[in-house]
């Protein structure tokens, strides 16, 4: 079961992004720090989306100026991502190609401004939270048991499935838990990489992450 006690959130990205993230931590695209090299691997149209879409309660902005995270690594993204499937819109990209930034939800709410959703962020039937007390408002059922299946007639799994965690502007690299990766050989990489950084982030082998 994924996430099962419902402490982490995760965010994927394409390994050629890590250098430049331990040194400036998780930003959106528009900040200051941004990498002009970065090496996107979602659906453009949903980025794109996202620039123009307000978030749900009142003073928080644009969607588009947070950082997004999901409940569970499995995303359908990453699925996509995988398998092909929406190729060549979403590139296949290889399980070595990515890597898994696993946080806390206890460290992230720390941050100055935060909110998370019941379903996809950018979805109007989604509804937008900055109260961890309606967390029982998301699906975990389908998070955890990675259940995103529309055959039996459920059309909204898909949209609940893609709950969401968001951060305004940046995360600091000192809130990654750890850094999740497919391989022994992707874990020696990403930790001589994390080493060249002068950064103290554990880095684990999770195979079922990545639809293995």
């Amino acid at each position: 079961m994924i996430n099962q006690n419902k402490f982490f959130c995760y965010r994927i990205t394409h390994r050629d992004n890590l250098a430049h993230i331990l040194q400036n931590g998780l930003v959106n695209k528009n900040h200051e720090n941004a990498d002009p090299n970065f090496v996107a691997i979602g659906n453009p149209e949903i980025i794109d989306v996202r620039s123009t879409t307000p978030v749900n309660l009142n003073g928080y902005g644009f969607i588009g100026e947070y950082v997004p995270f999901y409940f569970t690594p499995r995303s359908i993204m990453l699925y996509n991502i995988v398998t092909g499937y929406y190729a060549p819109k979403v590139p296949r990209r290889a399980k070595d190609e990515i890597i898994v930034f696993r946080c806390l939800i206890e460290v992230l709410v720390q941050q100055d401004q935060w909110f998370f959703t019941n379903g996809q962020a950018n979805d109007e039937e989604t509804m937008h939270f900055a109260d961890l007390r309606h967390l029982d408002k998301i699906d975990w059922k389908c998070i955890q048991n990675s259940d995103f299946t529309k055959s039996d007639g459920d059309y909204d799994r898909q949209r609940r499935y893609q709950a969401e965690f968001l951060v305004y502007d940046s995360v600091s690299i000192s809130c990654i838990e750890s850094i999740c990766v497919y391989s022994d050989n992707m874990k020696a990489w990403v930790q001589k990489q994390v080493n060249d950084a002068g950064k103290m982030i554990p880095i684990h082998i999770h195979k079922p992450y990545f639809f293995d």
